[in-house]
């Protein structure tokens, strides 16, 4: 038997830290599961993504209304998923109308227009902070990027910048199909609309005045040069290969993925690894309860037990399966873990479901810093608690099923 008595240093405290953490719990939060599908996007997210990337234009930076905007975006976006994402969770939050304190004065606008009515427009609208300009998206076959170049250059010469947001949502929600057309939101409600006029001081002046209701069209409209984006990522979404597209993510999460071979074990070996540390700060366990005080050299196993047992082994060789079949701990209550060094890239996920159902507990992935933390070097190995330390067992692999492992 070979004992490393590996004083723990401050660097390394943060890793201890995260164990005491997971002892505590009682999880095993050291592990990655090796079912955990890899995150992927869809891509209406890419497409919103690569825009967020992009140098922001100035007309967008402090703007107070591009956020609801983007988030409307984000909601119909999520609410016509065929698959549960990532982003779900967080879009139930964005689906609520939005409510302003104070009367906002909405114009929708287009580049039908004209440039020389939508400087006007911009001229107007500067320092206007209860106005807000709205656009549907960009004009067909233009990318993003090319509408903020005209957008900026419309806006050279204006200064304070108006609100503009990229708004369809906006567009559907009032059922606008042509412009100009002015909307008075109030508490969420259209308190005032009119279409054909272009003057937010025609507008206010009717604000002020309480003209109330839809006040019918004033003036030439003209049809929308640019496309409803959101109808544009739903026509996509719904052309997507759902199955087909998860089928890839998870064929490539295996192509991918860095595994931690270890070399098969030639003899048994034991060795013992002491986890005492002094400590440069208070560690706490998650619920608040001081562990560990400044300065004070201690083991964690003294204050908290593993708990668990760690089955280590290759999933690609079945002797070494077989074996950790077989590897029992001296604590019988402390709970089995199996790590796979590797498994087969090419039906990880069938082995993976095979070998759960054979060991009826999940199978995760050993990850370098686990390795690094107990020295692993050879497998199968078992990593079990014994008094203050623990113990790494490496077993040679079983030569017929009734040989005994322990």
């Amino acid at each position: 038997m070979h004992f490393f008595n590996s004083r723990v240093n401050s660097s390394t405290f943060e890793q201890l830290s995260l164990m005491v953490r997971a002892l505590a719990l009682g999880h095993g939060l050291l592990f990655t599961p090796a079912h955990a599908e890899e995150d992927w996007l869809v891509r209406s997210q890419t497409l919103l993504s690569n825009v967020a990337g992009q140098n922001q234009p100035e007309w967008l930076t402090n703007n107070p209304y591009q956020a609801e905007a983007r988030q409307q975006a984000l909601a119909v976006i999520n609410a016509s998923k065929p698959v549960v994402m990532n982003t779900q969770a967080a879009g139930n939050n964005l689906t609520k109308t939005h409510k302003s304190e104070k009367p906002l004065r909405v114009l929708f606008i287009s580049f039908s227009l004209g440039e020389t009515a939508l400087k006007g427009i911009f001229a107007e609208a500067s320092g206007l902070d209860d106005v807000l300009l709205v656009l549907r998206g960009p004009q067909p076959q233009q990318k993003l990027p090319d509408l903020f170049r005209d957008l900026k250059r419309l806006l050279k010469d204006v200064d304070p910048l108006p609100n503009i947001v990229i708004d369809p949502a906006r567009f559907q929600r009032w059922g606008v199909t042509s412009v100009p057309e002015m909307v008075i939101e109030e508490q969420g409600n259209a308190t005032l609309r009119v279409q054909g006029v272009t003057s937010l001081s025609w507008l206010k002046t009717k604000q002020e005045t309480r003209r109330l209701g839809d006040l019918g069209r004033l003036g030439a409209v003209y049809p929308i040069a640019e496309i409803d984006l959101l109808a544009e990522i739903k026509r996509r979404l719904a052309g997507i290969n759902w199955t087909e597209k998860k089928h890839q993510a998870l064929a490539r999460f295996w192509k991918n993925r860095h595994f931690e071979i270890l070399p098969t074990a030639t003899e048994n070996q034991d060795r013992s690894i002491d986890l005492t540390v002094t400590a440069p700060r208070d560690l706490r366990s998650p619920n608040g309860t001081l562990i560990i005080t400044a300065g004070q050299t201690v083991n964690p196993l003294d204050q908290l037990a593993f708990g668990l047992c760690v089955i280590v082994f290759d999933a690609t060789e079945k002797k070494q399966i077989e074996t950790a079949r077989h590897l029992t701990c001296k604590d019988k209550q402390a709970r089995p873990m199996y790590l796979a060094t590797q498994v087969p890239r090419e039906d990880g996920w069938a082995v993976l479901k095979t070998l759960e159902t054979t060991l009826q507990l999940p199978v995760y992935l050993l990850t370098p810093d686990v390795r690094h933390r107990f020295q692993l070097q050879h497998v199968p190995a078992l990593i079990e608690q014994a008094g203050n330390r623990l113990m790494v067992r490496e077993r040679t692999v079983l030569d017929s099923p009734g040989d005994n492992k322990s």
